[in-house]
């Protein structure tokens, strides 16, 4: 696999690679015994502090500059990014100054960074001798072969390779920086670079790479600031092509944006210099390799038990169910886990832009848009994707997001006997999901009167279900409406369950109930007559 290096992947780009970036300096641990005989003050209020105290800077691994934060606090920074025996990688929430002044995308002062690096290895000679060793990786391993062997095998050749490398480069590293460079020399090499720590990371649900030298992340629901960086941009740039590479997209300054999917099935959305005009911007929707049941909704306080169970029945008694929401508000989550409760006897057909549902169903069909090639040509859309699918003889079509004008063939499939068919689509609440349906329709080239569309629509739809991200992070289905039909030309609907909200508590969380109205629904025909009508009155607390 070694000798002369045929034409592959530079994890820095195809252009020289990056200069060593200037010396910053590191903020230094203490010793362990030092730690142990004065432990960290508890945090005390700023304004009590003596005016005389002396203050320190404290440097993030972008090399920016932070405010003087409080000797105490420094303390407790520096104990929790103590080194690790795998080589000092670790993963924790790290409480920072609240003085510190790192703001969040929202322009709130965030109190918390996300560490996974320890500044004690990641030192200028640690930068130095990374820089040199991927240089050198490149140049020795034969990529083509590489690809060839299985996914272990290409580990060790590359650690063997790096191990030899390093014996000749004179750095001043100890044996945990050694290993930690090898580890992310992989990485460079065979995964995503520097971001790959949250790649593994399963409890993130986004990436956001603001320019090479600041990296978001959701956890939990909430943003925080990381302390991974690239190393400048054209490393970020070399890591956005290879990804882009992989699923034949490019990405340049005549096609400044991309969109891809990731091999583990994440999303992927770029958009480079000139139309960011900072540096590359990157967005990573994670996929989730464990599919959510909708029990689990009621664990975590996403939905009442009476929701569950209405919404199991929802789907088996094929109701046609749109999920509304905004942004990152689950909808993609709760469509998956809706589809859990189809029946096995079923033929289903899925839909997607990037292929993210788990249906387990042994009939199940996956289709997933193309975009164009190259030369422009070759691209297959939703629509066609649908009206394809429309002669497949699928019993239920389920399409990852309504965007577009598809809408016309869904409504048309939803109405032509192909029940219990489910979709999503980006709204704010029940009404405006209606709203954005016509306006789909609208914007496209079939002409409807507003009454046929409306029509069309009350009678192909059954269900909204409403999705928010609310202030807590936390998200929470905040509206089950019914459609109930046209009533002078309006599509009228009823809540039959919703979420209010009543205030915080002492942590911040966002205290509320779930209410069931107790509104008899008119779904119940339906449900009667696949034997399901009492299970649904009893979701409603109403008798027979």
């Amino acid at each position: 696999m070694f000798g002369k290096k045929p034409p592959g992947e530079n994890p820095f780009g195809n252009q020289p690679n990056p200069s060593q970036p200037e010396n910053q300096p590191t903020q230094q641990s203490p010793e362990p015994s030092q730690q142990a005989q004065h432990p960290p003050a508890q945090d005390s209020d700023p304004a009590q502090q003596s005016p005389q105290q002396p203050q320190q800077s404290q440097q993030n691994t972008g090399g920016e500059q932070l405010p003087a934060v409080a000797p105490q606090h420094q303390q407790q920074q520096q104990n929790a990014v103590q080194a690790t025996p795998q080589g000092g990688q670790q993963s924790g929430l790290v409480e920072a100054s609240q003085q510190s002044g790192l703001k969040q995308p929202s322009g709130k002062i965030e109190n918390k960074v996300l560490k996974y690096l320890d500044s004690n290895l990641n030192t200028p000679d640690f930068q130095k001798a990374k820089k040199e060793l991927v240089a050198q990786l490149v140049d020795k391993i034969n990529f083509n072969t590489l690809q060839t062997l299985p996914e272990e095998n290409r580990k060790q050749k590359v650690r063997e390779a790096a191990h030899e490398i390093l014996s000749s480069i004179s750095a001043a590293l100890n044996a945990h920086q050694l290993r930690l460079l090898e580890e992310q020399a992989i990485d460079e090499i065979l995964g995503f670079g520097p971001i790959e720590p949250l790649l593994q990371d399963n409890d993130i649900s986004d990436i956001m790479i603001n320019t090479a030298k600041r990296i978001y992340i959701e956890k939990q629901g909430k943003l925080y600031l990381t302390d991974i960086t690239f190393l400048d941009e054209r490393h970020l740039l070399g890591v956005i092509q290879r990804i882009v590479s992989r699923v034949g997209r490019r990405v340049d300054e005549a096609n400044p944006m991309v969109d891809a999917r990731m091999p583990d099935g994440s999303r992927f959305n770029a958009i480079i210099p000139p139309l960011s005009l900072d540096g590359s911007l990157v967005s990573i929707r994670k996929f989730k390799r464990n599919k959510m049941p909708l029990s689990a909704y009621v664990e975590y306080q996403s939905m009442s038990e009476q929701m569950y169970r209405f919404l199991e029945l929802c789907s088996n008694v094929r109701l046609n169910v749109i999920v509304s929401g905004g942004t990152g508000s689950g909808k993609t989550t709760l469509l998956n886990a809706l589809s859990g409760h189809i029946d096995e006897g079923e033929r289903v057909i899925t839909i997607e832009d990037a292929a993210e549902l788990q249906l387990h169903q042994p009939h199940v069909l996956r289709l997933e848009t193309r975009p164009p090639s190259l030369e422009g040509r070759g691209e297959i859309t939703q629509r066609q994707l649908v009206k394809n699918a429309l002669r497949m003889r699928p019993d239920r079509i389920i399409l990852g997001e309504i965007r577009g004008d598809e809408v016309i063939d869904v409504l048309s499939a939803m109405n032509t006997g192909h029940d219990g068919s489910m979709a999503t689509i980006h709204s704010n609440n029940p009404r405006d999901c209606l709203s954005r349906i016509e306006n789909l329709v609208g914007m496209s080239s079939v002409n409807l009167p507003i009454a046929s569309l409306r029509y069309q629509i009350a009678s192909a739809l059954q269900v909204i279900v409403q999705l928010e991200r609310m202030r807590d992070g936390r998200r929470r289905i905040t509206h089950i409406e019914e459609i109930v039909g046209l009533e002078s030309g309006v599509i009228s609907t009823q809540t039959l369950f919703g979420y209010r909200a009543t205030g915080l508590d002492e942590n911040g969380e966002l205290q509320g109930e779930f209410i069931c109205h107790g509104i008899r629904p008119k779904m119940l025909e339906r449900a009667k007559y696949f034997g399901k009508e009492k299970d649904v009155l009893e979701c409603l607390n109403m008798s027979m």
